[in-house]
């Protein structure tokens, strides 16, 4: 079973991370910084900020292998919703300040600080990787690019890559490392784009204990 803390920094396949840096680690933030890396950055700054809404079908695999499938929508700033298939217990809500990891097995929900995750990257207001103060890579390959982005503080710190089809930019997946190196990859498949959404898919509620079971 995978561990909510792994799902909450939500997800990556990592065989698919590009093998060759363009970069050493940290030197895409450093002011030598090449105009390649700057332009790429800005580019693919572009391209996030463009997207406001998304819904597309995503494939999990965790860091022990598992494979877990499921639906996972967007609604910047702050709002994610990975919605998994059966027979998947898990739900996990961004609302904009918590990320919400329901279990529907165990009739629990435990909540964690979004900006400690390091998934929020993607889903701020106004990004601008070239600022980023946790940028690492930027690494490039045949028909793809990727960056390397690290939070290092709270109890879900870790790094998320995120990677693009390139030239035609198309964010493809993205993989999360925790704090102790474990890995879970997300790949996105049928995305769209600029949907609307209902705003109640952002929302899972705390578990009443004490309510009565006939009222739930």
């Amino acid at each position: 079973m995978i561990k909510p803390i792994h799902l909450a920094a939500a997800l990556l396949l990592a065989a698919a991370v590009p093998s060759a840096p363009a970069q050493a680690p940290g030197a895409a933030t450093n002011a030598k910084a090449s105009a390649q890396d700057q332009a790429d950055l800005a580019r693919i700054s572009a391209y996030l900020n463009s997207i406001r809404t998304m819904k597309a079908e995503f494939m999990q695999v965790g860091p022990n292998s598992e494979l877990d499938r499921g639906t996972v929508y967007v609604n910047k700033p702050g709002r994610m919703r990975f919605e998994y298939s059966k027979p998947s217990p898990y739900l996990i809500v961004s609302d904009g300040v918590s990320v919400a990891v329901g279990n529907s097995q165990l009739n629990t929900v435990d909540r964690y600080p979004l900006i400690e995750n390091p998934l929020s990257i993607i889903l701020d207001e106004t990004i601008n990787l070239a600022a980023e103060k946790g940028l690492t890579q930027i690494e490039r390959k045949a028909g793809q690019i990727s960056v390397t982005a690290e939070r290092a503080n709270g109890d879900l710190k870790g790094k998320v890559t995120m990677i693009f089809a390139d030239p035609a930019l198309e964010l493809r997946q993205w993989v999360i490392t925790d704090g102790q190196g474990q890995q879970t990859l997300v790949a996105l498949q049928n995305i769209q784009t600029s949907v609307t959404l209902n705003p109640e898919l952002f929302i899972l509620k705390d578990v009443n204990k004490f309510a009565d079971p006939r009222e739930q």
